[in-house]
């Protein structure tokens, strides 16, 4: 099989698929609309936000899953940043290590822009990111439940 990772600023055409899977994975059981969600991925890919980079795994051409760079993902800690958020892997193919290629590709993409840390939280998926080599930071508060703040120092390419 052959994988490649792509930004939705290169294939914009992706933008509903990633919108939808963010749509599944964080905002549904909020009431938010798949619309809204449609149509801020839109709206940030128009616009070429910095707040917003997400990246999609391709699996001999056909998109699996998706991870995203934001600036800021949780409230109360805007000392930290940027966060990888909103990982995703398609209910059909998991169980296959995307997750951790999409983990690696954020990672590559961040350093490459000159990023020394990324920050996450997590309610239930902080043996992943330790499986990655993340390392536990605190213990905050998101919407009411208790999550897990990680982070990972990135090392430099090269000389």
């Amino acid at each position: 099989m052959r994988y490649r990772i792509v930004s939705t600023c290169e294939r914009p055409d992706l933008a509903v698929t990633t919108a939808t899977w963010r749509w599944s994975g964080f905002f549904r059981e909020c009431g938010v609309p798949v619309e809204e969600v449609i149509r801020y991925e839109r709206d940030h890919l128009a616009a070429g936000s910095p707040l917003l980079r997400t990246l999609v795994l391709l699996a001999d051409g056909e998109p699996v899953g998706m991870v995203s760079l934001l600036s800021n993902d949780l409230e109360g800690r805007p000392d930290l940043g940027p966060w990888l958020g909103d990982l995703f892997v398609d209910a059909r193919f998991r169980g296959r290590g995307h997750a951790l290629r999409l983990i690696a590709g954020l990672e590559a993409s961040a350093r490459a822009d000159g990023v020394e840390r990324l920050w996450l939280y997590t309610e239930d998926a902080a043996g992943l990111y330790r499986k990655a080599g993340w390392s536990e930071a605190e213990t905050a508060v998101s919407g009411g439940k208790p999550v897990r703040v990680l982070y990972r120092d990135l090392e430099r390419e090269g000389p």
